[in-house]
């Protein structure tokens, strides 16, 4: 059996009919949830798939998702979770640098998966989820996942299987890099998760972030499975009906960023305070200080705070218990996970106050990301030192409380994805009127920062609207600039680096909302 096996078979037998997990209007009790998705993996093991295949899934939120999920870990695949708004040359890196073997899609999914398909020397089969009748690749052949749900569920159990997980961060300086974890690292943070969080079998949990994420995967998902909880996941997060889903399931957690949280005191009528609802606490980062006391005090809802990376997460937590507790506004302490340092250009340990790298290392097996996939000498500089390179700027207190201050990676933060500036810039610099691109963050506090996009034309009277539509085709939708600036030339250093730092020191100024750029 494989670790995540493990867990389903053992939630099987001791919560039986409990139920499990719900979305929308369907739910899964512990045993039929072990049920369909050893199913689903015996119709994955008809089709020949093994541990040894990597599988990708590019997959909207659904139920059908999660077993996908699950089914690929039983088998003891490589398991490739992938942002079904990707498309053209950024999927087709991220499936043949992952070396998908299967794609597990859903039929909207197909024609984008099918385009890219002839760049794919390793893809051998996909697995469509809904309508039959479309037609895939020529040279690829096409199953059909309901086929697969159709099978008994007599898996053969996986023998020595590598258990993984890649996950992309976005890229900074380059392509995306594959984050190398395992069933049983995952595991690690689930189960540190569920002890921190104080979750147990009466907890209702709510998570409304993509499956592709670490969240809702490894500090949603799999934490409630761990203690007999339930978990609803949703397709996404709907301001205007998160009291009423709160309200209806009995919610007493849910799963955060800083953005979420306003919204949703947006909507939140001033009758609504503590003891008028069932939420007792949230799990997230980027609650900024002003918001978090009003969770706090009106709504009586602890929020546990967290830094941490794709690669080593959850290295900090401001928990607000204990004896001293954490300030509101700061990540809090190191955790049981990880030793966290701030060090300067030297890798020099710096004093408290004193604002250099975020670093960390960790303090338990199986803590932190093995590697970078096909990416040894990623690798080797993000662990120098005995330290892994967060690639973020902090401070720590003389208490030790970690503050975070800004990125040295080039990446922007929006609606809850971390979008690589070098990934839009390298969309933006092939259309034909661009000459040369800048892409940045510029603060926001509805949508964490806005992707800002200075351009150097080839010519003056080049089309914006234009540009802009060459960027929605090719890119993730919130991936695609909402801020236009015009520039003859891009700010540079004596070498010729181009300045980002003077472009986000401008922030609006002399921008153009992209909004305005496609009204007639």
């Amino acid at each position: 059996m494989t670790t995540f096996h493990e867990l389903l078979a053992s939630g099987a037998r001791a919560h039986g009919a409990r139920t499990a997990v719900l979305f929308e209007d369907q739910t899964l009790s512990y045993e039929a949830l072990l049920s369909r998705t050893q199913s689903l993996a015996a119709g994955y093991q008809s089709l020949g798939i093994t541990a040894a295949d990597h599988v990708a899934i590019v997959m909207e939120n659904s139920l059908e998702c999660l077993l996908a999920w699950l089914a690929s870990s039983l088998v003891g695949c490589t398991d490739v979770p992938i942002n079904p708004q990707y498309r053209g040359d950024l999927l087709a890196y991220l499936l043949r640098d992952s070396e998908a073997t299967v794609v597990v899609c859903d039929s909207e999914y197909l024609r984008q998966v099918a385009e890219v398909a002839p760049q794919l020397p390793a893809l051998r089969l996909i697995v469509v989820n809904g309508d039959a009748g479309l037609a895939g690749p020529p040279q690829i052949p096409l199953a059909r996942f309901e086929a697969c749900m159709a099978h008994k569920a007599d898996l053969a159990m996986a023998l020595d299987a590598p258990e993984r997980v890649i996950l992309y961060t976005s890229g900074t300086t380059g392509p995306s890099k594959g984050v190398v974890h395992t069933q049983k690292s995952c595991m690690v943070l689930a189960r540190y998760n569920a002890e921190v969080l104080e979750y147990d079998e009466t907890d209702r949990l709510l998570n409304f972030f993509p499956l592709y994420h670490q969240n809702a995967r490894y500090t949603g998902v799999i934490p409630a499975l761990c203690v007999g909880a339930s978990i609803r996941l949703e397709r996404r997060f709907s301001s205007s009906g998160f009291w009423k889903t709160c309200d209806a399931d009995g919610t007493t957690a849910f799963n955060y960023l800083g953005s979420v949280l306003r919204l949703i005191l947006n909507v939140t009528p001033p009758e609504r305070v503590a003891g008028a609802h069932t939420v007792r606490k949230a799990f997230g980062a980027g609650s900024p200080p002003l918001v978090w006391e009003q969770f706090e005090q009106r709504l009586g809802i602890r929020l546990v705070e967290t830094y941490g990376l794709s690669e080593a997460p959850m290295a900090a937590l401001n928990t607000r218990r204990g004896g001293r507790q954490s300030p509101i506004g700061s990540a809090g302490r190191a955790s049981d996970l990880f030793d966290v340092a701030i060090v300067d250009g030297q890798d020099r340990v710096l004093g408290a106050g004193e604002v250099g790298e975020i670093v960390m290392r960790p303090r338990r097996p199986d803590a932190m990301m093995a590697g970078y996939h096909n990416k040894d000498a990623a690798t080797v500089r993000a662990f120098r030192n005995l330290w892994f390179h967060s690639g973020d700027r902090g401070r720590l207190s003389a208490e030790g409380d970690l503050y975070f201050e800004e990125r040295e990676k080039d990446s922007i933060r929006r609606r809850g994805e971390n979008i690589s500036a070098w990934e839009v810039e390298s969309v933006l610099d092939q259309q034909p009127d661009v000459a040369e691109s800048a892409v940045y963050a510029v603060a926001c506090d509805e949508a964490d920062e806005e992707v800002a996009a200075a351009i150097v034309l080839r010519r003056a009277d080049a089309d914006l609207a234009a540009i802009l539509q060459f960027a929605e085709e090719r890119l993730p939708k919130y991936a695609v600039p909402t801020l236009v600036r015009v520039m003859s030339d891009l700010p540079r250093t004596p070498t010729a680096k181009v300045q980002k730092a003077e472009l986000r020191a401008a922030g609006r100024a002399e921008c153009v909302a992209a909004s305005d750029i496609k009204a007639p």
